[in-house]
């Protein structure tokens, strides 16, 4: 029976092609379907569930804004879809180089409402890694390396700070969670400004469950420190850009002396080193990280 609730949402990835990530987007933010849950909490899908994300997954890839769309009836998507070929196969990442040159092309113009939507379009049917590696990090590495050549002013770079925060922000809290099991302290040390690594570290952590305690940019040791304890944290994930590698040891020195040996400590970004026979793990592939969040 078609109003029958019967998939779960993995099945459900499988025969749509849409990804587990991007199904959550659509139904957190559009509520393009409503799934029944299982007394565990978990979604449950029925057939016309399906046939739904499957015009709504065939529309977007022929152009259209999922927020467009994701109201309309099972007929008026019939009726649009009858009208476009079967969309491709081949990887969304295809189009991320371009989503990347118009997302750059309105920040040098001081667009900042056109970048925010670029960047919202692509979030909602990129997998987040993959988000966050051909996407932002390569935007902000852009903006950072044109201001240093005089190509923009300060103003753009803070434009797209801007942006980027507000956006990872907003998609970190599309994974609210209790779970006070999985809990997670994120954070940048003492004279470290550079907040966005630690906002697109806390965003993955939040996707895989995790309850997020963001701390932002520049806090001292005892501060990380207590933040952990006092919750009860099982991870500790910092991230480190600007800090010369003998302050960037004495912060991570600090706060892993005022630690219990549980706590597990992951610290990311370019300038991130660790003392000698320190427990600290430094690991700079976000798709690394996201495999320790998920395991």
């Amino acid at each position: 029976m078609a109003d029958e609730a019967k998939y779960r949402v993995g099945m459900v990835s499988k025969m749509t092609g849409l990804s587990t990530h991007t199904l959550r987007m659509w139904e957190k933010r559009y509520a393009a379907v409503l799934p029944k849950r299982t007394e565990a909490g978990g979604r449950l899908y029925t057939d016309a569930d399906v046939e739904r994300l499957r015009l709504l997954h065939k529309l977007v890839g022929s152009g259209h804004s999922i927020g467009g769309i994701a109201k309309l009836p099972d007929g008026d998507l019939r009726h649009m879809a009858a009208a476009f070929p079967a969309p491709s196969t081949q990887p969304a990442l295809r189009h991320l180089p371009e989503v990347r040159e118009r997302v750059l092309a309105a920040i040098e113009h001081l667009r900042t409402d056109e970048a925010e939507q670029i960047l919202s379009r692509a979030a909602l049917s990129t997998e987040p890694t993959d988000f966050l590696k051909e996407v932002v990090g390569p935007i902000l590495v852009e903006v950072g390396d044109r201001w240093e050549r005089g190509e923009l002013r300060i103003a753009h770079e803070h434009a797209c700070s801007t942006v980027m925060r507000g956006l990872l922000f907003s998609l970190m809290r599309l994974y609210p969670t209790n779970d006070a099991r999985r809990r997670v302290v994120v954070a940048t040390p003492a004279k470290e400004d550079h907040e966005l690594g630690a906002l697109m570290v806390a965003m993955l952590a939040a996707m895989h469950g995790w309850n997020v305690l963001y701390l932002g940019p520049n806090l001292p040791a005892k501060e990380i420190a207590y933040a952990v304890t006092d919750t009860d944290a099982q991870l500790l994930m910092l991230s480190i850009t600007n800090l010369k590698p003998k302050d960037s040891e004495r912060e991570i020195a600090a706060i892993e002396s005022a630690l219990s040996e549980r706590v597990r400590i992951l610290v990311g970004g370019r300038a991130a080193t660790a003392p000698r026979d320190s427990r600290v793990q430094i690991q700079q592939d976000l798709a690394l990280v996201e495999a320790a969040l998920s395991g």
